[in-house]
């Protein structure tokens, strides 16, 4: 009798160990340029310890919308797959853990002095969350043309491959008010940044992680068309990405400065490059920093394969 009532208290607490057991997705997106880098079980073995663990393969593009069931919300890929993480239901105190894999990742890059680290800020375009960048114009459809076969078999060449075609001139007729003061007129590049790098070049000097501010650069389009230009527009460019910016800036063409508030109103539909996602916009909307609900922890594969060497567990 002894030994069936114990029997039974086992069974009983085994139970309730299942039911009340927190649940952990690991997330891997095998088309971003790095994936072959990235190991299911090393990733289970560190993140998945006390976890019910779920494994689920990004082989095709795929639109992630709920993960409200799980508890701890582990993800490799790249700026994207972020930024579609970032915008899918959760649970609002679920642990959200990147481990980026993909061929630029310019956000954890872009923090290079921290290999890993927590993202505590964002900027919010209407009512979408992206994590670095929020942009239209001259060179920003790289984010999202380039073909993920290529990223991955040709990693950063892939982008340079298409750099020549995208070197053009835009008409984004807009109307901007940024924190109150307004301007308008003919835009060849808009560009809302929380980070010091964009395009591969780390020029926003002004930054500061989780300072609750966004970064506005805008570049007018000149008047000429063609060569000219194309030559024209060739100096704001080297001025903002190859010599950056350590304080505000405003000159006739460019501007670049701080920013807690950005209202944006198109002329006409436009499409935007949202962490490497492509975003059309038309009308008006606005563009600021948000404190996130849930913070994104950045866990680099480097420290993810010393704590699987160490047997440490997240």
């Amino acid at each position: 009798m002894t030994n069936n009532f114990a029997i039974l208290l086992i069974l009983i607490s085994k139970l309730c160990i299942i039911f009340i057991m927190k649940k952990c997705i690991i997330i891997i997106n095998e088309l971003s340029g790095n994936s072959n880098r990235v190991n299911s079980d090393t990733l289970k073995s560190v993140f998945g310890d006390g976890f019910e663990v779920d494994t689920f393969a990004i082989t095709q593009k795929t639109v992630l919308s709920d993960l409200s069931e799980y508890d701890r919300i582990v993800f490799c890929g790249g700026d994207g797959t972020l930024n579609g993480i970032m915008n899918c239901s959760k649970k609002s105190d679920a642990e959200i853990i990147y481990c980026p894999s993909g061929t630029l990742n310019e956000l954890a890059t872009g923090n290079s002095n921290r290999s890993s680290y927590v993202l505590r800020d964002a900027g919010k375009a209407d009512n979408k969350l992206f994590s670095y960048v929020f942009a239209c114009g001259i060179f920003t459809p790289l984010g999202y043309i380039v073909k993920n076969k290529n990223k991955k078999k040709f990693k950063m060449l892939a982008y340079v491959a298409k750099v020549v075609s995208q070197y053009k001139l835009y008409d984004i007729g807009a109307k901007l008010e940024i924190d109150g003061k307004a301007e308008e007129g003919k835009y060849t590049l808009i560009m809302a940044i929380d980070s010091p790098k964009c395009f591969g070049f780390k020029f926003n000097k002004m930054f500061k992680l989780d300072d609750g501010l966004l970064h506005v650069l805008t570049i007018k389009t000149p008047k000429h068309r063609g060569l000219l230009g194309k030559i024209a527009i060739f100096f704001p460019l080297f001025r903002a990405f190859f010599i950056g910016f350590k304080k505000p800036y405003r000159s006739k063409r460019m501007f670049f400065d701080k920013c807690e508030h950005l209202n944006v109103e198109l002329c006409h539909e436009t499409d935007f490059c949202a962490d490497g996602e492509k975003m059309t916009m038309d009308g008006k909307f606005d563009v600021q920093p948000v404190r996130l609900q849930n913070p994104v922890q950045i866990v680099s594969q480097r420290d993810i394969v010393k704590m699987a060497k160490e047997n440490m567990k997240y």
